[in-house]
């Protein structure tokens, strides 16, 4: 990880040991969507999650549950990963391509979209729900923050849980992806992937979309991912 000062992310990405070996050659970068916050008696949480403001990093060494335990809200990406069974059920989509006896999440590198924690909500009954990213809860800052880590990491491909992000990423995004990449993305690939280019990455990188591993639509179309991540993962690069 570089120390360089980043304009606007707030969540510095999880980086582990043999993400530059990557996998089949690949360095790989998991996108998920949002972080969220159910610590609604927190005296800082209407701030923390406001979803006007959008900005979390005013509490970044304040949060009572980060500071106790000598944790950071901008590190969650690190404390997370792989342990919950959104990133097991996931993990099933890359293991075949690894030894047995490995851990894929010390291949990965991983982050979510979204730069600020998002507010859980009480349903009709009372309890907190984790609920969607919903397409409000974006900015502009959260695309500028994904071009940032593009530039740093330099995956060859980034795997996105989820649609809620991939309009701003591919549909409009003119500059970095063409037009001829996103129709073969949906003629050729079900609208699986499709190549960006971004400046100062010297090489083409592959977007791969799926469905949240959370969804229900993550089994049901889970053949299809696989099949195409592992033509992808095949794939040369410059092709």
């Amino acid at each position: 990880m570089t120390n360089e000062v980043k304009k606007y992310r707030f969540f510095n990405p999880w980086v582990p040991p043999k993400y530059r070996k990557g996998i089949n050659g690949k360095k790989i970068l998991v996108l998920g969507a949002s972080y969220y916050c159910n610590k609604i008696t927190c005296p800082y949480f209407q701030d923390c999650t406001n979803v006007d403001k959008k900005d979390s990093s005013f509490f970044d060494a304040l949060c009572p549950q980060y500071t106790t335990a000598n944790k950071f809200l901008h590190d969650e990406p690190t404390y997370t990963t792989g342990e919950t069974p959104a990133y097991t059920r996931f993990a099933r989509l890359l293991i075949p391509f690894i030894e047995s006896d490995e851990n894929i999440w010390d291949y990965l590198a991983f982050t979510n979209y979204v730069q600020f924690f998002v507010p859980c909500k009480k349903d009709v009954d009372g309890n907190l729900r984790y609920g969607k990213t919903l397409p409000s809860y974006l900015s502009e800052r959260d695309f500028l923050a994904f071009i940032e880590t593009l530039q740093e990491l330099k995956p060859d491909i980034v795997i996105s849980w989820g649609t809620t992000t991939l309009s701003r990423i591919r549909e409009d995004n003119k500059k970095y992806v063409s037009k001829q990449d996103l129709d073969d993305c949906y003629n050729k690939t079900e609208g699986y992937y499709c190549r960006m280019n971004i400046p100062k990455v010297e090489h083409p990188i592959f977007l791969f979309n799926c469905y949240h591993p959370s969804s229900p639509d993550w089994y049901s179309c889970f053949d299809d991912a696989a099949k195409y991540m592992k033509e992808l993962l095949n794939l040369n690069s410059a092709t």
